[in-house]
C-alpha cells in the first residue's frame, strides 16, 4: 500500500480535540481504527483492517524507533513519543501517541495506540533524533548526546546503589582503618605487657627478694623475731623465687642496652646467690655470730651492687614504655585523620549523589502530583511533562500516560456510546424512563412525555401541582392511582418485574427493569417501559365476557362494536361476532351426532349441505358412523364363531382403516396366540399320557404361554430324569451291584420322593446281605482256625500230660523253700517299720528349721527394706538441705544462721545416708549368708524327705515280699493240688479235641456253600465298611471271637463220664442264633 503512495512533504494540523486510536493483533496486524484516525489519514477501514500497522508510518521515520516500540512493549512496558504518520495522499502529520498492551482475563492479547496532536517543541527533538540515527550530527555533539542519554538512563535504583556502595565503602574504609588502629594498639599495648611491665615485675621481685627475705630474714633472726626453722624456709623460698625470676627474665626478648646491662649484671647476681646461700649455712648452723658478722657487712657488700645495677636495668625498661607510648600516640593520630577523611570525602560523594538524586526524583514527582491534582478536579486532554530521563518514575509516568490515555478512550466510547443510546429511546415509540435508586426521575423520551402529557388532565385532579417540565427529579411511584400497584413500583427489585395498574383513566402496563453496573453489580436504578394499553383493556373486556357467554353455553351472546373505537380493536370484534354466526349451527349438528355415538347409537348419514371445513367435519362424521359399524360387525362374527368353538374363524381386517384396522389385526392375533399353544401343551400331554415321553418345545411364545413352555420342558426333563435314574437302578440290579444309588437331589417334588424311596429299599436289602457276607467270611475262617486249632492242640495235650508229672514233683520241694522266706520276710518287715517311724521323725525337726531359716530371712528383707527407705529419707533430706542452702543463699545476710542450719542438716543427712549404707552393707550380707543357709537347711529337709521315702519304700517293699512269701506259700500249696486236677482235665481235653476236629471240618463246608450264594451280589466299599462295623460291634462276629470252648471238668467227674457232644452242639447254636436274629435285627433297625 505504502509503496503506491506519493509523498508530497506538506503537513497536516491536527486539531487538539482529535484522539486518534488503534488497534492491531500480537503479530501487528490493524484489527480497529476510529473514525478521527480514519478521518485524519483518508485511509478507510476496509483498507487497513488485516494489514501491518507500519503501513501508516511515514517511510522517512527510522526503523530504529519501530525497533524501540516493539522492544518496549516486549517488555510489557507502554510506549510513549512522537510518531510521523502517513496519509492517504502522501502528506504527512506528527502525533505524539501512546502505545500500550491490551489485556484480557490478565492475558495480552493485542497492543493499542492512542495518539493526540504533537507540541512544535515534541515535533523539533523529533527531527534531531531522527537526524542522530542517520548520523546527520557532529561527532563531538553525538558524543555529548550519548553522554546525556547515559546519564539519563541510570535508573532510579542504580542512584540509590550507588549512594549505598558509597556508605557502604565508608563504613568499610572507617572499619578497616578502626581496626588496623587497634590492631597496633593492640600491639603495642601486648609489647608493653610483656617487654615492659613483666621484666619490670621480675625485677622488682628479684630486688624484694634480697632486700626483704634475705637481709630481713637475717635480720629479723638476729634480733629473735623468728626462729631458725622460719628464716630457714624463708631463705630457701628466696632462693627458689630468685632462680626462677631471673631464668624467665633473660628468657624474655629485650633490647640491645637491657641485653647488654643484664649480662653485666649477672656476675652480681651470682654474687648475691652465693650471699645467700652463706646465709643459708649460717641459719641451718646457727651461728650467731657469724650471723651478726653477715647482717652487719657480708651481705651489704653482695646485694648494694647488684640493687643498683637492677635500678639501672629497670630505668632502661621505664625509658621503652614511654617510647612505646609515644609510638601509640603517633598511630591514634594517623587513623583519627584517616577516618576523618575518608567520613569527609563520603558524605562529599554522598551529598552530590542525593543532590542528583533529588534533582531528577522531586521535580518531576511534583508536576506528577500537580497534573493528577487537574485531573482529579476536572477531565482534561493533558499529560505529565516527560522528562529525558530513563528511570523507574519515568515508567511510572509511562504507566500513566497509558492509564489516562486509555482512561480517555474509554471515556470517550462510553459519552459517544450513552449519546447513541440516548438517540435511540428518543426515537423509540414505547414510552420509557430511567430512575435512579430513589426512584427519583433522571430521564424520559419523547414518547414518555407524550403519554404524561396525555395523561397531564388526569393526573393533576389528584396532584394539582404537576407539571410536565417539574417531572424531572419526581418520584413517579406518587402518580400511581392502585396503593399496591405503588409499593409495588416502589419496592427494590432484582430482576425485571410487570405491573398492571391504571393512572388517571388509562390502563397501564409497567416493565420496571433494573440496572446495574458491569463492573462490580451495583444497582443504579430502574428503567420503566410504559405501554398505554386503554384500548386493549376494554376489548379484551369484551371477549372475555363473550367467552364467558360461550362458556356458559349462550352462543347467542356478541360483542357491542358500537362503543368501540374504530380501528383495528373494532374489526376484530365484528369479526369475531361473524365467527361465531358460522360455527354455530355445524358445531349443533356434531354435537348431536357425538351424542348419539357417545350412547351407543350409531346414526344416519348427515345429508345437509356445508362448506368449506364444515363440510369436512360433516364427511368425517358419517366415515366415522360407517368404520365403527363394520368393526361392531367383525366382532360380533368373532364372538360368536368362538363360542360356537370355531377357534380357526378371523376377520378380515383389509376392510378397515386406520386403529380400526388395528384393532381387527390385534383380534386376529389374540385368537392365533391363544389357538397355537393350546394345540401344542395338548399333544404333549396327549404323548405324555400314552407313556411317551415328547422332546422339550423349541418354538418361541410370549407372556402366560412362554411360561405354559417352559413348565411342559420342565415337565418333560423330570419324567426324562426319573426314567433314567429307574433304568440305571434296575440294569445295576441286574448285574448285582445292589450298592449302586441314584441321586435324588436332582428331582423335585413327588419324583423325588420315588427316588428316595427306591434308594432306601435299596438300603434295606442292601444292609443284610453286607452283614451274611460279611459272617459267612469270618466263619469260614474261624472253622478253618478251628481245624487248625484242634490238630495243634491234640500234639500238645500229650506232651502236657508228661510235664506235670514232672512239675508235681518240683512243687513239693519249693513249698517247704517259700515257707522258709516267709518267716524271714516278716522279721525284715518288723524292722524297716521301726526304720521308717526314726526317718518320718527326722524329717519333721528338718521342716521345722525350713521354716524357721525362712522366717529369718522374711525378716532380713523387711529390715533390708527399713533401711532402704532411711537411705532414701537421708537422700530426700540431703536435697532439701541444699534447697535451703541455696534460699539462704538468696535471702543474703538474714539467710545466713538458716545456712548454717541447713548445712549442719545436710551433715546430718549425709552421715545418715552413710550409716544407712553400712547397715544396709550388713543386712545385705546377712540375708546373702541367711539364704544361703535356708537353703542348705532346704536341700537337707529335700535329703530327708527323700530318706524318709526310700524308708518307706523299703519298709513297703518289705512288707509286700512278707506277704507275697505267705501268699506263695498259700499258692504253691493250691498249684499242688490244681496240678493234680490238670492231669484229670488234659486226659478230658484229649478226647474233646478228636470231637473239635470232626465239627470244624463239617462247619467248614457249611461257610464254603453260604459264600457261593452270596458272592452274586457285589457290594461298594461303603457297604463293606459298613458290614465291618457291625462285626466290629458285636464281638461274637469277629474272627477272633470264635475261640476254643475253654472246658474245665470237674475233678469228680471222670474223663469218660463228661458229655462232650451237647456242649458244642450248645455253642454252634448260640454262635448260629446270634448271626442270623439278634445281629441282622440290630443292623437292620441301623439301616
Amino acid at each position: 500500500m505504502k509503496t503506491s503512495i506519493t509523498l508530497t512533504q506538506i503537513e497536516r494540523e491536527i486539531n487538539e480535540s482529535v484522539s486518534i486510536v488503534l488497534k492491531t493483533d500480537l503479530e501487528g496486524k490493524i484489527t480497529y481504527v476510529n473514525r478521527d484516525f480514519i478521518e485524519v489519514t483518508g485511509f478507510n477501514e476496509q483498507e487497513l483492517i488485516g494489514k501491518k500497522q507500519s503501513v501508516i508510518h511515514h517511510p522517512e521515520m527510522p526503523k530504529e524507533i519501530l525497533t524501540d516500540i516493539w522492544m518496549t512493549l516486549q517488555s510489557k512496558k507502554p510506549w510513549i513519543g512522537v510518531e510521523q504518520g502517513l496519509c492517504q495522499n502522501g502528506d504527512h502529520f506528527w502525533v505524539y501517541s501512546c502505545v500500550t498492551t491490551v489485556r484480557e482475563h490478565g492475558k495480552v492479547v493485542g497492543y493499542m495506540s492512542v495518539s493526540k496532536k504533537s507540541t512544535k517543541e515534541q515535533i523539533e527533538k523529533a527531527h534531531a533524533h531522527y537526524r542522530a540515527i542517520k548520523h546527520e550530527e557532529r561527532w563531538h555533539t553525538a558524543l555529548l548526546r550519548k553522554a546525556k542519554d547515559f546519564s539519563n538512563r541510570i535508573t532510579i535504583n542504580n542512584k540509590i546503589a550507588c549512594i549505598f556502595v558509597m556508605v557502604a565503602l565508608t563504613t568499610c574504609m572507617l572499619g578497616f582503618n578502626g581496626i588496623s588502629g587497634i590492631k597496633e594498639s593492640n600491639h603495642g599495648l601486648e609489647s608493653v605487657y610483656k617487654n615492659r611491665v613483666l621484666p619490670l615485675k621480675q625485677l622488682k621481685v628479684i630486688n624484694d627478694m634480697f632486700s626483704t627475705n634475705i637481709v630481713s630474714t637475717g635480720q629479723k633472726l638476729q634480733r629473735g623475731i623468728i626462729t631458725s626453722s622460719e628464716a630457714a624456709a624463708n631463705v630457701d623460698q628466696a632462693l627458689q623465687v630468685l632462680e626462677k625470676e631471673w631464668k624467665e627474665y633473660l628468657a624474655s626478648p629485650h633490647a640491645e642496652s637491657e641485653s647488654a646491662l643484664a649480662t653485666e649484671i649477672q656476675p652480681l647476681f651470682d654474687t648475691a646467690l652465693e650471699s645467700a646461700v652463706l646465709l643459708q649455712g649460717i641459719i641451718r648452723s646457727d651461728d650467731i655470730e657469724r650471723l651478726m658478722t653477715y647482717n652487719t657487712s657480708d651481705v651489704y657488700k653482695a646485694i648494694d651492687p647488684l640493687t643498683e645495677s637492677l635500678n639501672k636495668l629497670s630505668s632502661l625498661h621505664y625509658t621503652g614504655v614511654a617510647t612505646e607510648y609515644e609510638i601509640t600516640q603517633a598511630n591514634y593520630i594517623k587513623h583519627r585523620n584517616y577516618a576523618i577523611a575518608f567520613v569527609f570525602v563520603a558524605l562529599m560523594i554522598c551529598a552530590l549523589l542525593g543532590w542528583n538524586l533529588n534533582r531528577s526524583i522531586i521535580p518531576r514527582l511534583r508536576a506528577i502530583g500537580s497534573n493528577l491534582r487537574e485531573s482529579a478536579e476536572e477531565m482534561n486532554n493533558k499529560l505529565v511533562p516527560r522528562s529525558e530521563h530513563r528511570d523507574e518514575l519515568t515508567d511510572v509516568v509511562d504507566a500513566y500516560h497509558a492509564l489516562k490515555t486509555r482512561l480517555d478512550f474509554d471515556h470517550k466510547e462510553a459519552v459517544s456510546s450513552i449519546q447513541r443510546i440516548k438517540a435511540t429511546l428518543d426515537q423509540a415509540s414505547i414510552a420509557v424512563t430511567l430512575s435512579n435508586r430513589d426512584n427519583r426521575l433522571i430521564y424520559m423520551n419523547h414518547a414518555a412525555k407524550t403519554l404524561f402529557e396525555n395523561m397531564s388532565a388526569g393526573i393533576q385532579q389528584y396532584h394539582p401541582e404537576f407539571a410536565l417540565d417539574k417531572m424531572m427529579g419526581e418520584n413517579l411511584n406518587q402518580y400511581v392511582e392502585n396503593a399496591a400497584d405503588r409499593e409495588l413500583l416502589a419496592a427494590e427489585i432484582s430482576s425485571a418485574k410487570t405491573i398492571d395498574t391504571t393512572m388517571a383513566n388509562h390502563h397501564l402496563q409497567l416493565v420496571v427493569s433494573p440496572v446495574y453496573d458491569e463492573t462490580d453489580g451495583y444497582a443504579l436504578g430502574q428503567m420503566t417501559q410504559w405501554s398505554n394499553r386503554t384500548t386493549e383493556v376494554i376489548a379484551e373486556k369484551n371477549v372475555a365476557k363473550l367467552i364467558q357467554q360461550a362458556v356458559a353455553g349462550n352462543l347467542s351472546e356478541r360483542i357491542d362494536t358500537s362503543t368501540l373505537p374504530t380501528g383495528v380493536i373494532r374489526d376484530i370484534s365484528s369479526g369475531i361476532n361473524q365467527l361465531l354466526d358460522a360455527i354455530i349451527t355445524p358445531l349443533t349438528m356434531a354435537a348431536n351426532y357425538v351424542d348419539h355415538l357417545s350412547k351407543g347409537v350409531i346414526p344416519a348419514e348427515i345429508t345437509d349441505n356445508y362448506h368449506g371445513d364444515f363440510n369436512i367435519i360433516k364427511n368425517n362424521l358419517n366415515a366415522c358412523g360407517l368404520a365403527i359399524k363394520a368393526l361392531v360387525a367383525d366382532a360380533n362374527l368373532l364372538a360368536k364363531d368362538a363360542e360356537a368353538g370355531a377357534l380357526t374363524t378371523r376377520a378380515d381386517a383389509s376392510k378397515h382403516l386406520g386403529e380400526y384396522r388395528k384393532v381387527i389385526e390385534g383380534l386376529n392375533a389374540t385368537l392365533d396366540a391363544i389357538v397355537t399353544p393350546l394345540n401344542m401343551a395338548a399333544n404333549n400331554l396327549e404323548h405324555i399320557a400314552r407313556g411317551e415321553i415328547p422332546a422339550k418345545i423349541t418354538a418361541s411364545f410370549n407372556g402366560d404361554f412362554n411360561n405354559i413352555k417352559h413348565n411342559l420342558n420342565t415337565c418333560i426333563t423330570s419324567i426324562n430324569a426319573l426314567v433314567s435314574d429307574v433304568n440305571i437302578l434296575s440294569n445295576a440290579a441286574n448285574e448285582g451291584r445292589v450298592s449302586v444309588r441314584v441321586d435324588a437331589s436332582t428331582h423335585l417334588g413327588d419324583f423325588r420322593k420315588i427316588v428316595e424311596g427306591v434308594n432306601e429299599t435299596l438300603e434295606m436289602i442292601v444292609g443284610p446281605i453286607a452283614t451274611v457276607k460279611a459272617s459267612v467270611e469270618t466263619i469260614n475262617t474261624a472253622a478253618a482256625e478251628i481245624t487248625s486249632g484242634n490238630n495243634d492242640l491234640s500234639a500238645r495235650t500229650e506232651k502236657q500230660v508228661s510235664s506235670l508229672e514232672q512239675t508235681a514233683a518240683s512243687m513239693e520241694e519249693l513249698a517247704s523253700t517259700v515257707k522258709r522266706n516267709a518267716d524271714n520276710a516278716k522279721r525284715a518287715n518288723q524292722l524297716a517299720l521301726n526304720a521308717s517311724d526314726v526317718a518320718v521323725k527326722g524329717g519333721e525337726v528338718v521342716s521345722d528349721a525350713v521354716v524357721t531359716m525362712n522366717a529369718i530371712n522374711d525378716s532380713a528383707h523387711k529390715i533390708e527394706d527399713i533401711i532402704a527407705v532411711i537411705d532414701s529419707i537421708a537422700f530426700q533430706t540431703n536435697i532439701l538441705a541444699l534447697n535451703a542452702a541455696v534460699e539462704a543463699a538468696r535471702a543474703g545476710e538474714q539467710g545466713r544462721g538458716f545456712a548454717v542450719v541447713a548445712g549442719e542438716v545436710r551433715s546430718l543427712a549425709q552421715r545418715s545416708a552413710s550409716a544407712a549404707k553400712e547397715i544396709k552393707a550388713l543386712i545385705n550380707d546377712s540375708v546373702s549368708k541367711t539364704f544361703e543357709g535356708t537353703k542348705q537347711v532346704e536341700n537337707a529337709g529335700k535329703t530327708m524327705e527323700e530318706v524318709v521315702a526310700s524308708v518307706k519304700q523299703v519298709a513297703d517293699i518289705i512288707s509286700e515280699i512278707a506277704t507275697a512269701s505267705v501268699e506263695q506259700s498259700t499258692g504253691i500249696d493250691q498249684v499242688n493240688n490244681a496240678m493234680n486236677s490238670m492231669d484229670e482235665a488234659t486226659q478230658q481235653n484229649a478226647a474233646l479235641v478228636e470231637e473239635a476236629t470232626a465239627a470244624a471240618e463239617s462247619l467248614l463246608e457249611q461257610a464254603s456253600a453260604l459264600a457261593d450264594a452270596v458272592s452274586v451280589f457285589k457290594l461298594d466299599d461303603t457297604n463293606i465298611t459298613l458290614a465291618d462295623n457291625v462285626i466290629e460291634m458285636h464281638p461274637a462276629l469277629r474272627p477272633h471271637a470264635i475261640v476254643r470252648p475253654n472246658v474245665i471238668r470237674p475233678n469228680t467227674v471222670a474223663r469218660q463220664n463228661t458229655p462232650v457232644k451237647p456242649q458244642f452242639a450248645d455253642m454252634q447254636t448260640q454262635a448260629k442264633r446270634v448271626i442270623t436274629a439278634e445281629y441282622v435285627n440290630a443292623h437292620w433297625e441301623h439301616v
